[in-house]
This record gives C-alpha cells, sequence and structure tokens, in this order.
C-alpha cells in the first residue's frame, strides 16, 4: 500500500541529502575538511568562531568548558567555565591529542559548519519519515524498514564523520562516506518508488541493461573517489601546482576511472538503442542521457584545465544525479513487475 506522506518525505530527504553530498564535496575541493578540528561542535563552539581573537588567550577572558584556543601551535581546550587570570596556567587547560592539526582559517572553518548544519538538518525529514513509516507499520513494513534503515545509514554517517575528523580526514573513511551517502540515495530512491502510483512495465531487456548500468555507476563513483583521495594525497604532499597532480597520480586507479567511462558511455548507448527499437518512454531518461554528456564535459575540463575547483562539487553532484535517474525507473519497473 503506497502512502503519499512518506513518498513526500522522500523527496525532501533525496534533496537534503543531494545538498548534504554538494557541501561535502565543496569542503572536498576548498581543503576545509579540517575547519572544525572538534566534533559535533567547532573549536568547542555552537556557532564557530570568524576570526582568530575568539581563540586567543588574554587575561580576564571568559571560557566555557570545552571550548579551545591556539596556544603556542597547540589548540587548548578548557577544563571547566572559567575566568582567565593574568597567566596562562596549563592546569586550567588540556591539550587537545586527537591530531596534530593546527591551523584556524575561517573560511574553511564556515565551509565544514555550514557542511555539518545541512547535514544535521537532513536528519529532521528522515525522522519524521521513520516515525510515520512506524505508526503505518501495518499498512505497509516495508515503509518502515527501509525508513529505519535510511535513519540507520544516516547515523552511520554522522559518527563516520566524527572519526574522519577525529583521524585528521582517514583516506579509507572518506571514501566508506562517500559510499554510505550513495547507499542512503539508493534507499531513498527504492522508498520513493514503493509508494509511486504512476509505476512503468519496462521489458526484461531493459531491466538488465538498467541493471548492469546502475551496477557501473557506483563503481565509477567509488573510483572516482579514490582517485580523489590520490589528489589530496598530492597535495599534502606538496604538489601545490594543479597542472602537475594529475601527472603525479598516474597509477591505477585514475586510468581505471577514465576507461570505465567508455563502458558506461556504451551500456547507456545500448540502452539508448534499444529504447528507440522498442519505441518505449523510459522514465527520466533525458535527464541521464543529458547528465552523462554534461558528466563528460566535466570530466575533460578536470583532467585537462588542472582540476578547478569550482568543478569538482559539479563532477560529483551529477554523477548523483545519473544513479538516481537509472535507479528510480528501475525500482518503478521492479516494483509493478
Amino acid at each position: 500500500m503506497t502512502s503519499p506522506i512518506i513518498k513526500k518525505l522522500a523527496t525532501v530527504s533525496l534533496v537534503c541529502i543531494f545538498l548534504v553530498i554538494l557541501a561535502g564535496s565543496i569542503v572536498r575541493a576548498t581543503g576545509s575538511g579540517m575547519g572544525c578540528p572538534d566534533w559535533p561542535q567547532c573549536f568547542g563552539y555552537n556557532i564557530p568562531p570568524s576570526n582568530i581573537e575568539t581563540l586567543t588567550w588574554r587575561s580576564g577572558k571568559e571560557f566555557k568548558q570545552g571550548q579551545m584556543i591556539l596556544l603556542d601551535n597547540h589548540f587548548w581546550v578548557a577544563n571547566a567555565d572559567l575566568t582567565t587570570a593574568q597567566e596562562f596556567s596549563s592546569a586550567n587547560w588540556s591539550k587537545f591529542d586527537r591530531h596534530e592539526y593546527t591551523i584556524f582559517n575561517p573560511m574553511h572553518t564556515w565551509i565544514e559548519f555550514i557542511n555539518r548544519l545541512i547535514g544535521a538538518l537532513s536528519g529532521l525529514p528522515i525522522l519524521l519519515m521513520t516515525f510515520i513509516g512506524f505508526i503505518q507499520i501495518r499498512k505497509s513494513i516495508w515503509n518502515a524498514l527501509l525508513s529505519g534503515s535510511v535513519l540507520f545509514l544516516l547515523g552511520f554517517e554522522a559518527w563516520l564523520g566524527k572519526l574522519v575528523v577525529d583521524g585528521n580526514l582517514v583516506p579509507n573513511q572518506i571514501t566508506i562516506h562517500m559510499m554510505g551517502s550513495v547507499a542512503i540515495v539508493l534507499l531513498l530512491l527504492v522508498l520513493r518508488a514503493r509508494n509511486d502510483n504512476a509505476t512503468k512495465a519496462l521489458p526484461k531487456s531493459i531491466l538488465r541493461t538498467l541493471v548492469v548500468l546502475l551496477l557501473a555507476v557506483v563503481v565509477q563513483i567509488f573510483l572516482g573517489t579514490q582517485t580523489r583521495e590520490l589528489v589530496d594525497a598530492a597535495v599534502d604532499h606538496g604538489i601545490l601546482n594543479r597542472f602537475e597532480i594529475i601527472p603525479s597520480i598516474e597509477e591505477l586507479m585514475p586510468r581505471i576511472h577514465r576507461s570505465f567511462a567508455w563502458f558506461i558511455l556504451a551500456i547507456t548507448s545500448l540502452l539508448f538503442y534499444q529504447k528507440r527499437v522498442k519505441g518505449l518512454h523510459i522514465p527520466g531518461f533525458n535527464a541521464l542521457i543529458f547528465g552523462i554528456a554534461l558528466e563528460w564535459m566535466v570530466g575533460v575540463v578536470l583532467y585537462f584545465l588542472g582540476l578547478p575547483q569550482l568543478m569538482q562539487p559539479v563532477h560529483l553532484v551529477l554523477s548523483i544525479g545519473i544513479l538516481s535517474s537509472i535507479s528510480y525507473p528501475l525500482f518503478l519497473a521492479l516494483r509493478r513487475s
């Protein structure tokens, strides 16, 4: 049994998750991942500081427990609420030892804070959707299970985000973080399709091609995330000239990532041929073709123009859009069958 309210909340949640992915990509592109060195607060504040004065120790200044200062190239955390005396006393402070990152950049701080804020707000429609799903569990146990799974994954993503920050952007955890977002998108698309009355039957040959294309795009997103981690590693090793980054990481992973794009193009061409021969209407097909064409153009720009920052979030969000354009008609057809 379909539920219009679940469908609407799944749609709102999808929009929110897209914004989270966009914000996260901007964080990566601008190098703002450590803009807030702690989690879930930012330098111990609910609203992060905008200038270094907030993090500067001076006599007669009030601090709350957990708030941080930057002193002698170290972050220090207040052990309790205090008003500073004439001289700094280490008895009132503890060195922040989760990692060795000791830079304050206001722009990076606010980019990371906005990313976290969007992530937190995205939990509201998902929480409400899960609540309604369990209220209506007798009507549809699948709505309850799927919405509960989305909420669990969102909590896991938040926990993993904490580990990423505590570990100063641990590489493998960043990839897992991204693939978790992909899983949330897919679950929300399944949930929305289950509650959409406009189901569309498709031939088995089309369904098989859509499944292959979906799996290929998921693999490509994984390869792209791994390639992005190699880019970050090159920057960490001092390669700051963006035109030198791609030549410096000509390893197996980036080559597979580029070659796999041809495979996706071939499968999409097969899908286009099948659609034309059978005279079918596939929901979202025009958006899929447009997305893949635009993704190719952005990929070429990234490769030949030294990974411009503006194009990196576009590249990632387009890949999630392509994933959605493939998944939704597939899930609709599977629901009908």
